[in-house]
């Protein structure tokens, strides 16, 4: 009897230890990265779900820098911010806990059926969503994302060459709230992503337009032969725009190809407002 009595303290000793070691949440007010699902989150908070997953092509440098940028955002502006690349925390019961979603250079499908109809629906119902430069891309073949959420279909980004520095233009509609503490205009090195059509024909309203004067828009090269995405926008080629999802709201910018493009301090003030305008429940979205 005295031995199966060891045996089961050590057995129970062995499930706490476990218990603690995988399941017990993390305690730091801004900084819980987890791959768990479990969430220690007060719904009095300003709650951020910080996703990062990528599944197409992997922004190795820029991910984990806009993981650092927004602890030290977080930090700034007293937000609870969960960090995760664990597709499931989307669960209706989960999302309702967080103000906004931001989407870190996501690319490919990352999320299942199920995962994507709570998405849609904690969006459509009235939640908060941010994504940045891959999260734009063309590599998870989701409609509804792309005709409702994005408004616009990523065609190619310049390759010849790749990187150059463009001026952004401010065309901030008064709806949004932050547009006078925005930069009028300013100049930025980018990977310059070019979409089929503006978004504005789908009802998107910018924030920023580039100005293509004297940028190469042509697209990839294969075998030094140029492919048929010869084209840019020509005097529309909106960057950071935003728009209504049912009663929700969600915001993009295009920027963000490169680690160093997160220490812009327009790109922060950018960020920082876009959070906290689409995690705004008073901020309604005008139409």
């Amino acid at each position: 009897m005295k031995k199966y009595s060891i045996a089961f303290l050590g057995i129970l000793l062995l499930f706490f230890v476990v218990k603690n070691t995988f399941l017990a949440p993390d305690t730091d007010h801004h900084n819980s990265e987890t791959q768990s699902a479990v969430l220690n989150l007060n719904q009095d908070d300003f709650n951020v779900l910080f996703y990062s997953k990528a599944n197409g092509w992997v922004h190795e440098d820029a991910i984990p820098a806009a993981k650092e940028l927004f602890r030290s955002l977080a930090k700034q502006n007293n937000w609870n911010l969960t960090i995760t690349d664990d597709s499931s925390i989307y669960t209706p019961e989960k999302l309702a806990f967080f103000d906004v979603v931001v989407w870190n250079n996501v690319t490919g499908n990352t999320l299942d059926e199920k995962q994507r109809a709570a998405f849609k629906n904690y969006l459509e119902g009235g939640g908060g969503f941010v994504g940045f430069h891959g999260s734009g891309d063309n590599s998870r073949q989701w409609d509804w994302y792309y005709e409702e959420v994005i408004r616009a279909e990523f065609s190619h980004h310049p390759m010849v060459p790749q990187f150059q520095v463009g001026t952004l233009n401010k065309e901030c509609p008064d709806s949004f709230p932050a547009c006078e503490a925005l930069p009028i205009r300013w100049d930025q090195e980018e990977e310059w992503y070019v979409f089929y059509e503006s978004p504005r024909k789908k009802g998107a309203h910018i924030l920023y337009t580039l100005d293509e004067t004297d940028m190469v828009m042509s697209g990839v090269l294969k075998d030094g032969t140029l492919l048929d995405k010869d084209f840019g926008m020509g005097d529309d080629h909106p960057i950071v725009w935003y728009n209504c999802v049912g009663k929700g709201k969600a915001f993009y910018s295009a920027l963000g190809h490169k680690a160093y493009y997160y220490k812009s301090p327009n790109y922060n003030r950018l960020l920082t407002e876009a959070i906290n305008w689409a995690g705004n429940p008073l901020q309604n979205c005008t139409l």
